[in-house]
């Protein structure tokens, strides 16, 4: 069957700024790099604005519209999608992006799972805004991308990237990023190898209601279940316990919940333990000590949160904050620092002009200037030091910073993690990417347990429960699949991962490594095709659903020792198979549970 071939158009315009094509860099037949320059002028061009969009800002941009036929695409892709990955009207979408926001990239596939037309640019930092959807005159999909310059003294540079190879979608996006590293200066931060075993959070376990005595009995019930590293989350540096950051600022440790901090961190550390501290970078609270230092220089202040979003413009800012983290990995030795909320630095409605004492007059590139200069002081004292960012602050240029990325909060959805992980993983493979804290109520079923890491599988499961009150079932299944992604990390966190249909929300997913390949699958009735598997010695299905069957299709003419394990990792049973002529097999399967076919 001949592949559909999409007619990409292209228009440039511009508001107070001179746009002018470049060169045009043909990679191969389906791959085109579009370069502009760009220079100012005095002329505006308020007649850009589309009459069924908001009004465009009144300051200088730049605008592409790429105009592509609708030719078997049935779903788009984008960083921050979430669950929304069908069509929509040219009316209806926006998304931004900048160097703390998302990634500049969207990618429409077809009913294979195969790319259409991928659209990327090389803005990796400032503001960019994209619109994108179908235009119902003309069934084409019109996509704007606006790109704000505050900034235009110089000439500035700007490359669209147009891929329609009819590959795999989740290819397109990996060999995207790898472009991206391309055009990074320096390269992403190493990652430890304590950042790849599973860790224990306290944040939803125990919120702000910390207490050393409790996190040390964690901490040992934790190592015997093959977590390397604790996380102390938001609670150790107040009193307050609103979960509010009115207090934050100070980053002093609160001495009624830690008798001296430095000791605690030595006896995680003997336990066997990392330590990583956490941080709400951008927030500086009314009622800190730092209130009236830097309540000038905030680029908001925020009344429901009672605090003032720190402006990195300034200089005394930036220096203010990395002095703080460089204080608290000496003095405490700390391991890694979960740093928070950085996408909150960005621009209000009350945002301060450019003006005295900054030495920045854009906040991306003042953000840049911050975070790497945190990397360069810390892992000076540390080489080998673990930084935490956040969905959705989870673009390339994040990557320079820190060497975890976390799915965002998801307390107790499992498809949501599952999402999650699988969008990080399908740009950020070089970070190690972490599932949001697993959580369950006290009386859940160990199978439901189960299906919730599960959904985990293929990510560094982070754990938040109170460890020591778990049930003896749930407490069986927690210590048989962490063991499991402990043992299969190679393959589950580095393999050749491939993930089934974005428009179903990824219902099943594969990674595989010379002698292994894992199958997790989340929806009822679905085959499992490992007919290509022939020289695979050791295959999985893990069973994130409720059935108690399982579809698969073997390598013909192979004798398999398939064992049937329940949510625990008990064997049920243990039996021989040689299937032939591409059976499509029904296999018992618990819920909860896995399969595992050894060739002999």
């Amino acid at each position: 069957m001949m592949n559909k071939k999409c007619n990409v158009k292209i228009t440039l315009q511009s508001n107070y700024l001179q746009a002018v094509p470049e060169q045009t860099n043909r990679i191969s037949s389906d791959i085109e790099e579009y370069y502009y320059k760009v220079t100012s002028t005095a002329e505006s061009h308020a007649d850009l604005t589309r009459s069924n969009l908001p009004p465009l800002e009144d300051k200088p941009f730049i605008r592409l519209r790429i105009v592509c036929d609708i030719l078997g695409i049935v779903g788009m892709w984008k960083p921050d999608a979430g669950f929304q990955r069908a069509l929509h009207g040219d009316w209806a979408h926006e998304f931004q992006t900048n160097i703390s926001h998302s990634a500049p990239v969207l990618c429409f596939f077809d009913c294979q799972d195969k790319n259409c037309f991928t659209i990327s640019i090389n803005e990796l930092s400032r503001d960019v805004r994209f619109t994108t959807g179908v235009h119902e005159e003309t069934s084409e999909i019109y996509t704007d991308i606006i790109v704000y310059l505050t900034d235009y003294s110089l000439p500035y540079h700007f490359c669209c990237r147009i891929d329609t190879r009819p590959l795999r979608f989740d290819q397109i996006l990996q060999e995207t990023a790898t472009w991206w590293n391309s055009l990074l200066p320096e390269t992403p931060m190493p990652v430890p190898e304590e950042a790849t075993f599973p860790m224990y959070s306290t944040w939803y376990s125990y919120h702000q209601e910390l207490a050393e005595h409790k996190l040390l009995q964690e901490c040992e019930t934790a190592v015997k279940m093959g977590m390397r590293s604790i996380i102390i989350d938001d609670g150790w540096q107040t009193l307050d316990n609103h979960r509010g950051y009115g207090y934050c600022g100070d980053w002093a440790y609160e001495p009624s919940k830690f008798c001296d901090f430095r000791q605690f961190v030595d006896k995680t550390h003997g336990l066997g333990m990392k330590c990583i501290l956490w941080y709400s970078v951008p927030f500086v609270g009314k009622f800190s000590h730092k209130w009236n230092t830097f309540k000038d220089l905030c680029l908001h202040y925020e009344p429901s949160l009672q605090a003032g979003i720190l402006d990195p413009r300034y200089p005394q800012v930036r220096e203010y904050l990395i002095s703080v983290y460089k204080k608290a990995l000496i003095e405490w030795d700390l391991d890694g620092l979960k740093l928070d909320f950085i996408d909150s630095f960005r621009e209000y409605e009350d945002t301060p002009a450019f003006g005295k004492g900054m030495d920045y007059s854009e906040i991306p590139q003042a953000v840049h200037r911050l975070m790497i200069d945190i990397r360069c002081a810390l892992t000076k004292i540390r080489q080998n030091l673990m930084i935490e960012f956040r969905q959705n602050y989870i673009g390339p240029q994040i990557r320079l910073y820190g060497n975890i990325f976390r799915v965002a909060d998801c307390p107790l959805s499992g498809i949501t993690n599952r999402v999650g992980i699988t969008d990080l993983k399908l740009l950020s493979s070089s970070c190690a990417i972490h599932s949001d804290m697993l959580l369950w109520h006290e009386q859940e079923s160990p199978e439901d347990v189960a299906v919730q890491i599960i959904n985990c599988i293929f990510a560094t499961i982070q754990v938040s429960v109170r460890l020591n009150s778990l049930s003896l079932k749930q407490r069986q299944v927690l210590e048989y699949y962490l063991g499991f992604s402990i043992k299969y990390r190679e393959t589950l966190l580095k393999g050749d991962f491939t993930a089934k249909s974005p428009l179903g929300l990824y219902p099943a997913l594969l990674s595989a490594t010379k002698d292994t390949k894992i199958c997790a699958v989340y929806e009822e009735n679905y085959c499992i095709d490992f007919s290509d598997s022939y020289h695979t010695r050791e295959l999985w299905i893990l069973n994130g659903t409720h059935s108690n069957v399982h579809y698969v299709i073997l390598p013909d003419n192979v004798l398999y020792t398939v064992i049937q394990k329940d949510c625990a990792g008990k064997v049920i049973t243990e039996t021989d198979l040689s299937p032939s002529h591409k059976q499509v097999l029904p296999l018992s399967s618990l819920p909860g549970g896995s399969l595992c076919f050894i060739k002999q």
